[in-house]
């Protein structure tokens, strides 16, 4: 079993599940049943706020490109191509998208616009998807057959996941402004 973080992007051939949980994140999994490869992604965001600049470091198993929807939904299915996957094969199932941070911020509901849209643009073919809602998710994913397995999270445990999200952008956003000077910036 293979724990996907925020901002995480996991690809495979093998018999493996993938796993996440998702609030207001958007989590695709794709995969190619014909060659039995299949990944996840996890993103926070839909778009770079261009306020923000884009790093990476070696020693992360997340990049920041990849907390963005628009370069996670690319690197994952080019990962798949990489890995002989045809686009016209590749399934999609789409989750995330909670309103967890209150009233005022719309980030969930950004996130299910992105990926709607993109997904649309793209004419990739979604199988099925859980989107938006109030409750965040627990999903396990096999690349191999696309099967995917959803847990709500009870509204008990929903106040520690949005205690986790706000807590891990916070480090993020620390960890960026201490590591800017030892990063290489992405163009």
């Amino acid at each position: 079993m293979v724990k996907l973080q925020p901002g995480g992007i996991y690809c495979t051939d093998q018999a493996e599940i993938i796993c996440t949980g998702l609030g207001s994140c958007i989590s695709a999994c794709i995969w190619d049943e014909r060659i039995g490869a299949g990944g996840m992604n996890h993103f926070l965001l839909p778009f770079v706020n261009h306020n923000q600049e884009m790093h990476w470091h070696p020693d992360n198993l997340t990049t920041t490109p990849a907390r963005y929807g628009i370069h996670a939904m690319e690197m994952l299915i080019n990962y798949l191509l990489q890995r002989g996957a045809e686009r016209n094969r590749l399934k999609v199932k789409l989750f995330g998208g909670a309103q967890m941070m209150g009233r005022n911020s719309r980030i969930g509901e950004k996130n299910v616009e992105f990926i709607l849209s993109y997904a649309q643009t793209e004419k990739l073919d979604v199988i099925s998807h859980d989107l938006g809602g109030l409750e965040p998710r627990k999903i396990m994913f096999d690349p191999l057959s696309g099967r995917v397995w959803l847990k709500r999270i009870p509204f008990a445990e929903v106040h520690q996941i949005k205690a986790q999200e706000t807590q891990y952008a916070t480090e993020l956003e620390r960890k960026t402004r201490r590591d800017k000077n030892n990063d290489v910036e992405l163009f």
